[in-house]
């Protein structure tokens, strides 16, 4: 079986589902191509360098055992007349990949999608559903909803990563066949990786993490106010920051990206973890990876209210409005039960990617 994949991410972007899944299902295939994105907005100042990048993977195509990473050239405007172009300058050269025994998987609504896909050859068409994409580039929502609709009503299958996502892919088409696989870990990655306290959180009081991009959808008036109110907790940030203001604060350390075998170091050294996510649809469409990254060790965990936490709200410390979030995190800093703590475990335990993986290869089996 081979599979073309158009990625929401770059490969060499932080380590999350599409990578992890990408890197366990090639294994048992015969091929695996991982389209770089093509992305869903216009080009902005903060982009420059990973244009550069790109342009220059333009040569050196390069694959890792079973996967090869394909860029491709494009213009990375989205506009209906420069959408022709890409349309045409993409299909030059991702048609001689794709054959009638190909299953083309997409997991970005890029508006070139319809007309790229019109005619190339391949035997089973996959929309992966990982995000409310609308909700993220507001500014392009109605054209990224014309695509994801043209997508749903084409594919063969919707995988979809959350409940909420699943019950938009059935509103848009009930016929269709719908599967619901969320996130997951590597569990042994974070379980066995050696205990050691990165450097710059020594000295520190009590710490707070975060492991993430750092996006609009965090609430920082939240994280503000808590700092304030606990100045003997100092708060860390751990990921790339992708938001023009965010809160300045002695105890407030935005540390940015680290590379992801230091991420066990991190989340070990953190005494509680939070989802700071602010209450909304979006969120409710969620179904976070450091969820269980955090639960793999352990690890107590204060987020707001969201659907897809509400399972495990026993293991949880769950907040409606920052009041209770700066309480409910006072009782995760004082929790004393090993046995809370190896539910969690076991629970991301369930969650491996290895299982999430399987689950992709049997519904896959029914092509």
């Amino acid at each position: 079986m081979k599979i073309i994949y158009f990625a929401p991410i770059d490969w060499d972007f932080i380590s999350q589902r599409p990578q992890h899944i990408a890197k366990r299902l090639s294994k048992d295939l015969s091929e695996f191509i991982y389209i770089q994105p093509f992305g869903l907005r216009n080009l902005k100042l903060s982009d420059f360098h990973r244009i550069i990048k790109r342009l220059a993977a333009l040569f050196r195509q390069k694959s890792t055992k079973k996967i090869q990473i394909k860029n491709c050239f494009f213009i990375p405007i989205i506009d209906q007349r420069i959408q022709k172009i890409n349309t045409i300058l993409l299909k030059r050269q991702i048609r001689k990949l794709a054959d009638n025994k190909t299953i083309i998987w997409v997991a970005l609504p890029s508006v070139v999608m319809p007309d790229l896909l019109s005619d190339l050859s391949y035997k089973a068409l996959v929309y992966e559903m990982m995000d409310d994409f609308p909700e993220i580039h507001s500014s392009k929502a109605d054209m990224i909803r014309k695509t994801e609709t043209w997508l749903v009503n084409k594919a063969d299958m919707i995988i979809t990563t959350s409940h909420e996502l699943q019950k938009k892919a059935i509103d848009i088409n009930s016929e269709k066949d719908v599967e619901l696989i969320g996130n997951g870990v590597d569990y042994d990655f974070f379980c066995n990786a050696v205990s050691q306290k990165p450097a710059e959180l020594e000295g520190m009081n009590q710490t707070v993490g975060y492991i993430g991009t750092i996006e609009d959808w965090i609430d920082f008036d939240t994280i503000a106010y808590i700092a304030n109110q606990r100045e003997d907790l100092d708060f860390v940030f751990v990921g790339p920051i992708r938001v023009q203001d965010v809160p300045v604060n002695k105890n407030i350390h935005f540390l940015g990206l680290r590379n992801y075998e230091e991420i066990p170091f991190y989340c070990r050294s953190f005494d509680v973890c939070i989802i700071p996510f602010k209450i909304s649809a979006f969120a409710d469409s969620i179904n976070p990876v450091k969820l269980y990254e955090y639960f793999s060790l352990g690890k107590a965990v204060v987020a707001y209210e969201m659907k897809e936490l509400k399972p495990f709200g026993d293991l949880l410390y769950l907040a409606s409005d920052k009041h209770e979030f700066l309480q409910q995190l006072d009782m995760a800093l004082h929790e004393n039960d090993a046995s809370i703590k190896q539910k969690r475990k076991e629970i991301a335990k369930q969650h491996d990617w290895s299982i999430k993986t399987n689950e992709i290869i049997h519904a896959f089996s029914k092509f």
